[in-house]
């Protein structure tokens, strides 16, 4: 292979890597929601994973609501980031997770939604809801139906 080759192969061959990592979008901010009336401001991750998961009160203490957690239908990027950093799970575990509580003790599994829009409007109306959205759906209008309570 002549030099000038080698050289144009090395250009072309480093200008491929670099478009493929360099360019790569910045994952999107998940917030945790929860229903304005709530009086919790913020949760830690331990905290909204003990109540996302209801291992420790079935309702929240301040509101005395059921604790209603909100889930996505489908696999998103929303739901990996949560599962892998609230929960600690991945989407088996929490789906075997909820089943195995339906049948010991008849608690109704996460409420699902397909969007971010239906989520915030889920959460807004109902009082003991909490789930996770990407902060780009926040928009003016919805930050006035909800409470962010942390952020991943």
């Amino acid at each position: 292979m002549r030099p000038i080759f080698k050289s144009l192969y090395l250009i072309l061959w480093i200008l491929i890597v670099f478009t493929q990592t360099a360019f790569v979008p910045a994952p999107n901010d998940i917030v945790v929601i929860i229903n304005k009336d709530n009086p919790a401001s913020t949760l830690s991750l331990s905290e909204i994973k003990l109540f996302y998961l209801r291992k420790l009160k079935k309702r929240w203490p301040e509101i005395n609501k059921n604790i209603r957690p909100v889930d996505r239908k489908s696999k998103c990027p929303e739901q990996d980031t949560f599962y892998s950093k609230v929960l600690g799970m991945s989407a088996v575990d929490v789906e075997q997770y909820f089943t195995n509580k339906q049948l010991q003790s008849a608690e109704r599994p996460p409420d699902k939604f397909a969007t971010d829009a239906e989520v915030i409007n889920f959460v807004a109306e109902e009082a003991g809801a909490i789930g996770y959205v990407n902060s780009k759906s926040l928009t003016s209008e919805a930050k006035e139906k909800v409470k962010v309570v942390a952020s991943l």
